[in-house]
């Protein structure tokens, strides 16, 4: 609860606005979607956090059916390149503690940069689904993946590489902004 001016916060930076869906515009309503949220079994929202503890994003796992749950609500400043790392730690959390033989996500049409994330943590596309959801009030596309857990084990080590590249950036970011809460 006590993320909730963070979150709405983050979901109202201008990057996530019209690609990550409708979102809480003050503190007491993320709080009462929060609420509502906790009460959900097989849901599970994150903040993502420096490892000084300072949050630079969030991320969750929801709608879990059996073995399969969505991958989603992803959410990250654009100035931390905390993307890929962040994923990293979700996938083996979804597929190594949860023991989810697939992931699913949906993804706004013209969010190019999580697209190419999909296709980078080696998402396939399954459907594209039009006009299937309304943003800011407008109706948008979304491109719907799957990631089978049998394929991550192949996938992760290509991300390592990469992950360790943006853990030095955001420790360099994180020590330049000691005194700043967002």
């Amino acid at each position: 609860m006590e993320d909730a001016s963070f979150i709405v916060w983050l979901r109202s930076l201008d990057h996530a606005k019209g690609r990550v869906g409708d979102s809480a515009v003050t503190e007491a309503a993320q709080r009462a979607w929060l609420e509502s949220y906790f009460q959900r079994p097989g849901d599970f929202y994150f903040i993502i956090e420096t490892a000084a503890g300072r949050p630079v994003g969030a991320y969750g796992i929801y709608d879990q059916t059996g073995d399969s749950a969505e991958s989603g609500r992803w959410v990250i400043r654009t100035d931390v390149p905390a993307a890929i790392p962040s994923a990293i730690h979700a996938f083996d959390l979804a597929f190594d503690c949860l023991k989810l033989r697939e992931l699913r996500t949906k993804t706004v049409s013209t969010n190019q940069h999580v697209l190419s994330l999909n296709r980078k943590f080696g998402f396939r596309q399954t459907c594209v689904e039009t006009n299937s959801q309304v943003i800011g009030g407008q109706m948008v596309d979304q491109i719907h993946y799957l990631l089978d857990a049998a394929d991550w084990p192949g996938l992760r080590p290509k991300l390592v590489p990469l992950a360790r590249v943006a853990e030095k950036q955001i420790t360099g970011w994180d020590a330049a902004h000691t005194s700043t809460t967002h």
